[in-house]
């Protein structure tokens, strides 16, 4: 998430340098990836058991 978030989101600056948008536009534009980051972040937090049931799965 440190990638694509103002004010050290170096992907940000890579794609400004590439497209020749402005910085807040492209951040603007990443918002909605963001966004599902985090929630995938909150669901994990909130039901680790999603992470640990393949690995579970695995054991002998």
């Amino acid at each position: 998430m440190a990638q694509i978030t103002p004010p050290v989101g170096f992907n940000l600056f890579v794609l400004q340098g590439m497209t020749g948008k402005d910085l807040l536009y492209i951040a603007r534009v990443t918002l909605p990836m963001f966004f599902l980051m985090v929630a995938a972040v909150l669901i994990i937090y909130f039901v680790p058991q999603l992470v640990t049931w393949l690995p579970q799965q695995m054991a002998p």
